[in-house]
């Protein structure tokens, strides 16, 4: 399936931000748990640790995204280590690291990106309708 331009749009902003990071892979999640986007290697199939990095921060916060709660958290994992930050009131950005990473660095490149990814993820065909299926953030790459 070829790639809608949104889609397409998306995937490439997270992959420079990726790259800019120096980390391994870029992904836009939702306070529902949903995989939007990755920068790479993006399947339906995905780490079963995002999930559980994105309630790891929302559990340290204590107020779930759905209510107003916002993340801006570096963590480390025995998979590696992730930089999450909300957006938009509902969009997580999560960043994934093989090892450790420049914290700041990683902190001041996405805000440099912040206001583009959000632009690009609410352009997004809405969920369900054309366009909008997972495997578009792939495009035929």
């Amino acid at each position: 399936m070829v790639a809608s331009r949104e889609w397409e749009e998306l995937r490439k902003e997270l992959e420079v931000l990726a790259a800019v990071t120096h980390a391994f892979n870029a992904y836009v999640l939702d306070a529902w748990d949903n995989v939007w986007c990755a920068a790479r290697w993006f399947t339906s199939i995905y780490p079963e640790d995002l999930i559980a990095l994105l309630h790891t921060s929302i559990a340290r916060k204590g107020i779930p995204l759905q209510r107003g709660g916002k993340l801006d958290v570096s963590l480390s994992s025995p998979k590696g280590h992730a930089y999450l930050r909300t957006y938009g009131s509902c969009y997580v950005l999560l960043l994934r690291f093989g090892g450790p990473f420049d914290e700041i660095g990683a902190r001041a490149a996405v805000d440099a990106a912040l206001a583009r990814l959000e632009l690009l993820t609410v352009n997004l065909p809405p969920p369900g309708g054309p366009g909008s299926s997972g495997n578009e953030a792939v495009g035929s790459a």
